[in-house]
């Protein structure tokens, strides 16, 4: 495939998988209520992560980033309230938070344009993970996590990854495979291999399950 062909197709489809990221943890928060395991820090900065992005995509004109990041920060807005109210956090702290940012978002792009917002938005996206990754290495219960969530984040870190990779865009790179990396520690934890192999070899999933983790489960026998 021709690379003016394949580079906006792997963004559209980065864009896609990114849109999808947020759902399924807006969705567990609204059927069970448990935001156990849950980083409100996280959640806040993840919105100002996608606020940033969305800014340095318009900056390019970037299809991509714009597609990925409008709603993106629509469901990482729900996803701030909806944590707020089950972990009992006052939501004003994510209201300071977003005020002190605008500003360094609006001075980044004085002195230095998209290429310092980019440098911003990736800083961002980089510490927006480790208080979720603290606490998904703790004890406490991570029952409010939504695996689906992870497994996309992941999904679309590796398309971000390749689409900056071939656009020449490192902060795109260098942000896309850091998070995926982190948010395979917190699937991790949230989701054994052991107990997902156990899981599936029992019919989790049915016959595809099995016929997945057969080959693992022969090794290890």
């Amino acid at each position: 495939m021709p690379l003016d062909v394949l580079i906006p197709s792997l963004g559209l489809a980065a864009a896609a998988v990114g849109i999808a990221t947020g759902v399924p943890q807006i969705v567990r928060l609204l059927r069970s209520g448990d935001a156990s395991g849950l980083s409100f820090s996280s959640s806040v900065l993840g919105a100002l992560a996608s606020g940033t992005w969305l800014a340095y995509g318009l900056l390019l004109l970037d299809p991509a980033q714009v597609l990925a990041n409008a709603p993106g920060l629509a469901c990482a807005v729900v996803t701030v309230v909806l944590a707020g109210r089950r972990l009992g956090v006052p939501l004003r702290r994510a209201g300071a938070a977003a005020a002190a940012w605008v500003p360094l978002g609006v001075g980044a792009h004085l002195a230095g344009g998209a290429a310092l917002v980019g440098v911003l938005a990736t800083v961002v996206s980089l510490v927006r993970m480790l208080p979720q990754v603290r606490t998904a290495l703790g004890r406490g219960s991570l029952a409010g996590l939504a695996p689906g969530t992870f497994v996309l984040t992941q999904l679309s870190a590796v398309l971000w990854t390749a689409y900056g990779a071939l656009t020449a865009q490192p902060s795109v790179v260098v942000c896309s495979a850091a998070s995926a990396v982190l948010a395979g520690v917190v699937l991790a934890r949230r989701c054994p291999p052991r107990h997902v192999v156990r899981s599936l070899h029992a019919g989790r999933l049915g016959g595809p399950g099995r016929l997945l983790v057969r080959p693992v489960v022969a090794l290890a026998a």
